[in-house]
């Protein structure tokens, strides 16, 4: 459990790190423009042309891996940007692409990581369960200039998080690494 707990603690040192790394952004160009911003009091929101391009970028990866998926991207206070489904998404792989771009706004980190964190902890799941928040990799953050400037969320797919990975750091450049699964239990 201590070495579980240190790889915990060691992705998220990594995440902070890469969160530096990301700040070198320039954020200008992934957000709300001035005129906008003026509009909704809020600046450090993804825009529209942003969250298409995500989207595009996550069409043609689940497209060349013959993937159907539907993919959601929220703003940081959880409002739609914008959303696609592919053809051949049943209704849990919609829902569960929003739950897991909703849970990003409450954790502010990859469901995979809450994933891990409360893997062998049954109280803790019902906890993050009560509260809305879904635990399932495929959801993350989406950063720019060192902030969190929107969420993805994908579902239907058996690679969601790496597709929303691949397409975000297509996109928008570099992001905090991918969380690995936890080595399994010794027998």
């Amino acid at each position: 459990m201590q070495t579980f707990r240190n790889k915990v603690l060691a992705a998220a040192a990594m995440l902070a790190i890469a969160a530096g790394t990301a700040s070198a952004q320039d954020i200008s160009k992934f957000v709300l423009s001035d005129a906008a911003a003026k509009k909704t009091l809020i600046k450090n929101e993804i825009n529209a042309d942003t969250a298409r391009k995500i989207i595009d970028k996550c069409i043609e990866i689940a497209t060349k891996a013959n993937m159907p998926i539907t993919i959601f991207i929220l703003s940081p206070t959880g409002q739609f940007v914008a959303a696609h489904r592919m053809d051949g998404q049943v209704p849990i792989n919609i829902d569960t692409a929003l739950l897991k771009a909703k849970s990003v706004l409450e954790t502010r980190d990859s469901t995979h990581l809450r994933a891990n964190m409360i893997a062998t902890n049954i109280p803790q799941q019902i906890k993050w369960h009560d509260i809305g928040v879904f635990t399932t990799s495929g959801g993350l953050p989406i950063i720019a200039g060192g902030q969190m400037i929107g969420t993805i969320g994908i579902g239907g797919g058996n690679k969601d998080e790496e597709m929303a990975f691949e397409a975000l750091e297509a996109v928008v450049g570099p992001q905090p690494p991918l969380v690995q699964n936890p080595p399994a239990a010794a027998r």
